[in-house]
């Protein structure tokens, strides 16, 4: 495993290099892949959720 992995912003379609050891963003994100840093799942955006009336709020 090399020191560095890259992981894609679907949002912004481009790639960002992160240093495994501490976690850091490295240099600029770019659109191309980074040649010495392996691919790591791409991020995902947490969509909110709607919000629901609580059904067991009368018991609590």
């Amino acid at each position: 495993m090399s020191e560095f992995v890259q992981r894609l912003d679907k949002r912004t379609g481009e790639y960002i290099k992160i240093e495994v050891r501490s976690g850091r963003v490295i240099g600029d994100p770019q659109k191309r892949k980074f040649a010495d840093a392996d691919e790591i799942e791409p991020i995902e955006i947490e969509q909110r959720r709607a919000a629901y009336p609580d059904p067991l709020a009368g018991f609590r």
